[in-house]
């Protein structure tokens, strides 16, 4: 699809091939959006130039997306898209830009346009050159990205909460065993169901963090690229001068994103930090269970060989004097481990 705006004018979507050649001479910023094999030619045409194909956008090479050509800059950086889902997506979105006229090729609809075409359509002669357009956009994209990075350390702070909340007082003797049916064990059991979705969160935020650094990143050596190409145009002299203002804002969020980053990687061995105290505690409980029930194991074995010279076999009171003999042998190390503080 191709919308084309011109100064003081809502975007224009082309009805037709007839129009293309018309709207393509008014127009300073022309958005393709999933262009059609038909409306890349119309619009080569119109240009009279070759746009890159979505494979050549996603090229990693900096000589693949940023260069110069007939006095036209070729800008491809990367774009944050789908970030308030739970499958965010990282699109490349070229920027071709000429004294004239700024042409965006997409295939992906990020937040920041449709915040781009709101701004502009509140103040139609705000967006005059096609670096004005060019600026506006990419200050539209920063915004969005310190949303999103607003909206992560937010999360995060949520996390670090459910990651070091405690349990009530009153519910830890109770919780000591997993396996039990009281309050205390259902507790255990959903803590640890917490833990695995706290697991799933920080995998979530940690993905969103690292496309948003390649995004930052992207933007960082576009920004840098232009500045370098176009530092002795005297049209571009303004959004030169505020570029320098972007690569402050670009450089403050990698700033930020990089502490995120950090935060999430203490949340992560924190949270598994927490598994493993709650697992050691498991098998803590079964390792006392055992020592309880090894010195009641060893008397059953001793009354339990049928030796004939052994007095007890035919003692009327044998049999109780064995049960008590491996109850008292089990209660003495549980109380043990109580008064040395073990339990």
């Amino acid at each position: 699809m191709l919308t084309f705006y011109a100064p003081g004018q809502r975007g224009v979507e082309m009805g037709d091939c007839e129009e293309c050649a018309r709207l393509t001479r008014e127009a300073v910023w022309i958005d393709v959006l999933s262009p059609t094999p038909e409306e890349e030619k119309v619009l080569e045409a119109s240009l009279g130039t070759g746009i890159p194909t979505r494979e050549e956008m996603q090229a990693i090479e900096l000589s693949s997306r940023l260069y110069e050509e007939n006095d036209m800059l070729f800008l491809t950086a990367t774009v944050l898209t789908k970030s308030d889902t739970t499958h965010p997506e990282s699109s490349a979105i070229t920027f071709i830009l000429t004294r004239e006229k700024l042409v965006t090729l997409r295939y992906a609809e990020p937040a920041a346009f449709a915040a781009f075409r709101a701004r502009r359509e509140a103040n139609l002669n705000r967006y005059r050159t096609s670096y004005q357009f060019m600026g506006g956009l990419i200050d539209a994209i920063i915004e969005r990205i310190a949303d999103i990075l607003e909206g992560v350390g937010a999360n995060l702070d949520q996390l670090s909460l459910r990651v070091f909340d405690r349990p009530v007082a009153g519910s830890m003797r109770a919780s000591h065993n997993p396996l039990s049916r009281t309050p205390g064990g259902r507790a255990r059991k959903a803590r640890q169901r917490d833990f695995v979705e706290i697991l799933t969160l920080i995998g979530a935020a940690s993905d969103l963090v690292s496309r948003v650094r390649e995004s930052l990143v992207s933007f960082v050596r576009l920004v840098t690229f232009f500045r370098e190409v176009r530092k002795e145009e005297s049209a571009a002299r303004d959004t030169l001068v505020h570029s320098k203002a972007v690569l402050a804002d670009l450089s403050s969020l990698s700033d930020h994103a990089n502490f995120l980053a950090g935060k999430i990687g203490f949340l992560l061995d924190a949270t598994l930090g927490m598994i493993n105290n709650e697992q050691n505690a498991i098998i803590k409980i079964l390792s006392v269970a055992a020592l309880v029930f090894l010195p009641p194991t060893l008397v059953a074995g001793i009354y339990g060989m049928n030796f004939d010279v052994m007095p007890e076999l035919r003692w009327a009171q044998g049999y109780p004097f064995a049960i008590c003999l491996m109850i008292i042998a089990g209660v003495l190390p549980y109380l043990l481990f109580r008064r040395r503080g073990w339990l």
